[in-house]
């Protein structure tokens, strides 16, 4: 019984005869401070590319990541129509050194970390070995409250029966986005629980964040009353 247990890593008699008793703490206490430590980074940052644009990272306890502004950058603040490429990334993210690295299906790889002057970021493009320097450095910043609640990549039905849905993404910097209009740029606020969007075309929408009624769209058509009924109601879906 000796080797036995020795075998089993020490999990001790109760544990190998399957009798009520548990393991000894110190075996799970480095994976707990681990995943508490891991817990730290499931949120939304926000980062910067090689240029110094803003882009931002939500991240899911379940691995999941997406960046809100694809590889391809936003060119114009969004007075051109965007492509799928300029929207969004989506990825997966791991523990890597003291921190997490998220690889995107494109190839580039995010290290949000901590670092000896607080928490940073680096990136690695496609086909560079993550062995080799980082492309990009920055400071990562990880936002709080409703702010980053809203931020994100989105569903939007839009008012016009029989279109299909669009793309809309919002950023940190209060800049909007959306797949529709020709010119697709806009900005966004709070009011209250209510993401107030107006966009370069004249339309406006709000979507709720609020319990009851989280993600619901109410669109206007440029010219309508803000004060009366929107033009059309619609419901919201997160892009994950």
């Amino acid at each position: 019984m000796r080797h036995l247990s020795t075998a089993l890593g020490g999990l001790g008699l109760c544990a190998v005869l399957g009798l009520p008793g548990q393991p000894p703490a110190f075996a799970a206490e480095p994976a707990a401070r681990e995943a508490q430590a891991i817990s730290r980074f499931v949120g939304v940052w926000a980062l910067t590319d090689s240029r110094n644009n803003l882009f931002n990272v939500r991240v899911y306890a379940d691995g999941k990541a997406v960046s809100t502004v694809g590889t391809a950058g936003v060119p114009n603040a969004g007075s051109t129509q965007l492509r799928d490429a300029e929207f969004r990334e989506l990825g997966q993210w791991s523990s890597w050194g003291n921190g997490i690295r998220v690889d995107y299906s494109d190839g580039w790889s995010d290290w949000i970390y901590v670092s000896p002057s607080g928490l940073s970021h680096s990136a690695w493009s496609p086909g560079q070995s993550r062995s080799e320097q980082p492309s990009n450095f920055g400071t990562a910043v990880k936002l709080q409250g409703a702010a980053a609640d809203a931020v994100g990549v989105y569903s939007f039905p839009p008012a016009q029966p029989g279109l299909p849905p669009y793309t809309a993404a919002l950023l940190s910097n209060g800049l909007a986005f959306n797949s529709i209009d020709s010119q697709s740029g806009g900005v966004w606020h709070l009011n209250g629980d209510t993401v107030v969007i107006q966009w370069i075309s004249g339309w406006r929408t709000d979507m709720s964040l609020a319990p009851s009624n989280r993600l619901e769209l109410r669109h206007w058509a440029p010219g309508a009353n803000r004060q009366g009924p929107p033009t059309a109601v619609r419901q919201a879906q997160v892009i994950e």
